[in-house]
């Protein structure tokens, strides 16, 4: 990655046990700013664990990851609000039945933003021409998407 594009999210040997088992060993990964990064591979091979540690859902078991300047494995930092510009969208397993598609990517703008329903759907829909994987995942041209989405200053 060249000096112009600055990593928005940087990553560096990540390690995270399971137990006895290594289920991530020394993973790097960097994301400029509006770059799609796709993670593929076979079911267990780590890839959700992967992004669930990039917002601590998970914590790694070693490693470093920064997201747009801020150190998210940091004690000091206040990861909830941390989390408030980092989205995250998980194989349909993990979404909300009863909410449509555009429900579950909007509910973090209404119950942390505090947008009202109104005001969070439009700023989803306007979302979409910004993010063909976004329109897929909306209106299911993939089974299973997982991705992670931060959000500019």
């Amino acid at each position: 990655m060249n000096d112009a594009m600055k990593p928005i999210v940087e990553a560096r040997e990540i390690h995270k046990h399971f137990g006895h088992l290594h289920v991530l060993k020394g993973v790097d990964l960097e994301v400029a700013e509006r770059e799609l990064v796709f993670v593929i591979g076979p079911s267990g091979s780590g890839k959700s664990t992967l992004l669930r540690c990039l917002n601590r859902l998970e914590e790694p078991s070693s490693g470093s990851v920064v997201v747009d300047g801020i150190d998210m494995l940091d004690a000091k930092t206040d990861i909830n609000h941390a989390r408030q510009r980092i989205g995250m969208v998980f194989q349909s397993f993990n979404l909300y039945p009863h909410m449509t598609a555009l429900g579950n990517v909007t509910l973090a703008l209404r119950k942390v933003a505090g947008k009202s329903r109104t005001e969070a759907d439009a700023l989803g829909v306007a979302a979409l021409p910004k993010c063909p994987l976004c329109v897929m995942l909306l209106f299911g041209a993939l089974g299973k998407a997982i991705y992670v989405v931060v959000s500019p200053g």
